[in-house]
């Protein structure tokens, strides 16, 4: 009987060790819920395994009419909160905190909408994206997945009187000996639309 009650007990020590050892699920799928006027619509960040870890994050825009792709490769996609002076079109749909939910998605005019958004690109800085979409169709005007690198995990989207504005890496210094952030200089790159597409350049 003793023999056979410390077998049990091994076996469910091992047990939990198991449980304790296999890493929880992380679902990383975000929605944002957005409104331009009485045009509504969301764009989603839909991960295929549910492991953000996985880099296999597909984008979408849903409106009343249907869904569309937005087409870049599949990746760890962040949305980037509005810390700066342009006024949210956008929030997540998941947060605790309505008030300061507010993501950097901001209006062109009366029907086309800039969301950005970050890419992971471990182990080196996070890519900026963004893309153009028409908030009354659903359409997915433009994109452009790589703007450039942030060094910050914060990332300020300036409005300007013709667009936007953010600083990126603009340069990597190869005579800064380190392995460090002071080796990588940044910009500011303007964001802007014409003629129906997104133009980015460096503003000196």
């Amino acid at each position: 009987m003793r023999r056979a009650g410390w077998v049990v007990a091994m076996l469910w020590c091992g047990a939990l060790m198991a449980q304790a050892a296999e890493p929880e699920a992380t679902d990383c799928d975000f929605r944002l819920e957005c409104q331009l006027g009485a045009h509504a619509f969301s764009v989603s960040f839909d991960s295929a395994s549910g492991e953000c870890t996985e880099d296999d994050m597909s984008a979408f825009v849903e409106t009343s009419a249907g869904k569309s792709v937005i087409p870049m490769e599949k990746g760890w996609y962040s949305a980037i909160s509005n810390i700066a002076n342009g006024e949210s079109l956008c929030r997540r749909a998941d947060s605790k905190e309505p008030i300061n939910s507010g993501v950097s998605a901001f209006a062109v005019d009366g029907h086309r909408v800039l969301v950005f958004f970050t890419r992971n690109d471990r182990p080196g800085y996070d890519w900026v994206g963004v893309a153009l979409i028409d908030a009354a169709t659903g359409r997915v005007l433009d994109v452009k997945p790589k703007l450039g690198q942030s060094k910050d995990s914060m990332v300020a989207v300036l409005k300007t009187p013709r667009g936007f504005k953010l600083q990126l890496v603009r340069e990597f210094l190869t005579v800064v000996r380190c392995d460090c952030s002071a080796a990588f200089a940044d910009d500011w790159m303007a964001v802007e639309v014409v003629n129906g597409k997104i133009r980015a350049r460096w503003m000196r």
